[in-house]
């Protein structure tokens, strides 16, 4: 053979195994990673099924194989999904264990993404009683996550309440609209929240007209989804920015009257009530 075919050899061999090494496969999992897969799986579906008992038994073993291989992300994964099956059983001092595991464990590499995820978490269960404590989870989750990680929306969305709730709905807007641009096209459940939100806002910044255009789209968004409380939300505050048209509102009220009572919603549908008893006509 002659050099310059020699050469050319090598050159093909060289390309084939940069090709070869491109084309990779990710590395195999092992059988104890694919069963800690699957119990979060089956935990799962048990848990949208609201049998949080069984979910609670799928994802403690999760864990526990988890635990026996050191898979830091898996454990991350079990324990986020323990404290959410705990906070549904009313089980909250267990739920912030498991979270406080995920957020200040030094010893395991967990990623900043699943740590601003169980701080996120830790600030919506205590806000309903510890605003403060809330708000330093909630700081804890932005600095983790930085201007991109997965939970930027959420977070940016509750933000958006606790400004609202705390009176401060120029600001409230601000962060619901942040929120509505860092969300993924396919959150529909969060983008809806994030446009509730806005309207929320410019009900109570006195534009109710600026209220509709994001609430008929949260509603749209929620309907797709079913998800009968939220459509319930949407069309009790479409009828609070409608006020200066009666006839208007009192529809709004009355389909989220209805909405209230197939869902067994009795508060929801005490609420509508009252609106509708003292709305005029």
């Amino acid at each position: 053979m002659s050099r310059a075919p020699a050469r050319a050899a090598v050159v093909v061999c060289v390309v084939a195994a940069g090709l070869l090494a491109a084309c990779s496969t990710p590395p195999v999992r092992s059988t104890a990673q694919i069963r800690a897969q699957g119990f979060n799986t089956q935990g799962m579906d048990r848990y949208k099924a609201g049998d949080l008992p069984h979910a609670l038994t799928y994802f403690e073993q999760a864990l526990q194989l988890a635990q026996s291989i050191e898979d830091d992300d898996a454990i991350a994964v079990a324990r986020l999904n323990l404290s959410m099956v705990y906070l549904g059983m009313g089980r909250q001092d267990e739920a912030l264990k498991q979270l406080d595991g995920v957020l200040d464990e030094p010893r395991l590499a967990f990623s900043n993404d699943r740590r601003a995820e169980a701080a996120l978490r830790r600030a919506m269960a205590v806000q309903a009683g510890d605003r403060a404590g809330a708000a330093q989870a909630l700081d804890r989750a932005d600095a983790l996550c930085g201007s991109r990680c997965a939970v930027r929306g959420k977070i940016l969305n509750l933000k958006a309440y606790l400004a609202l709730t705390s009176g401060r709905p120029e600001e409230g807007l601000r962060f619901a609209q942040q929120a509505h641009g860092a969300l993924a096209k396919d959150d529909a459940l969060e983008r809806a929240n994030a446009l509730r939100l806005q309207g929320s806002a410019c009900i109570a910044l006195k534009t109710p007209a600026a209220a509709v255009a994001p609430l008929e789209e949260a509603l749209k968004l929620d309907k797709a989804a079913g998800a009968s409380e939220k459509i319930y939300q949407d069309l009790l505050l479409l009828g609070q920015a409608s006020a200066d048209r009666p006839e208007l509102a009192r529809d709004y009220w009355s389909r989220a009257h209805d909405v209230a009572l197939a869902a067994d919603n009795k508060a929801g549908a005490e609420r509508t009530a009252k609106l509708l008893a003292s709305a005029p006509r």
